[in-house]
């Protein structure tokens, strides 16, 4: 246990989230142009892109980027001084909004949650939680 809370394994678990993200926020983009289908998304309940589906998409697109940008921070992978208690909470704020995301994600009628968002949900949110543990 004590391995994985040591800088090394912080920022190699920040790496892995960082590209965790990444997916994320291409998920999202090929949702809201329309690549992927939207019933891969918001539980399936939807059947056509609107406007208001294409807002939330960007919506998660930047709270993912800045998931990101927190997390890396907090992995001391960007940022040159140790991260401040804000930066340390909030990665515990993502980590643990992550872990919920997992569940609904496999909770959903909707296959894509299932098949693709939920495992990605599930390695986001491990590689964060090995983070925000890490000294």
């Amino acid at each position: 246990m004590r391995k994985l809370r040591s800088p090394a394994a912080g920022r190699m678990a920040g790496q892995i989230a960082t590209i965790a993200f990444a997916l994320a926020i291409l998920g999202q983009i090929l949702l809201i142009t329309g690549v992927l289908p939207i019933a891969w998304a918001w539980g399936g309940r939807q059947t056509e892109l609107t406007p208001a589906l294409q807002l939330g998409g960007l919506a998660a697109v930047i709270i993912l980027a800045l998931s990101a940008y927190v997390i890396r921070r907090r992995a001391g992978l960007v940022g040159g001084s140790s991260p401040g208690r804000l930066v340390i909470v909030l990665a515990w704020v993502i980590t643990a909004f992550l872990f919920l995301n997992t569940l609904a994600n496999f909770a959903s009628p909707s296959l894509g949650e299932k098949l693709i968002f939920g495992p990605l949900a599930l390695i986001a949110a491990l590689a964060c939680l090995v983070v925000a543990w890490s000294h």
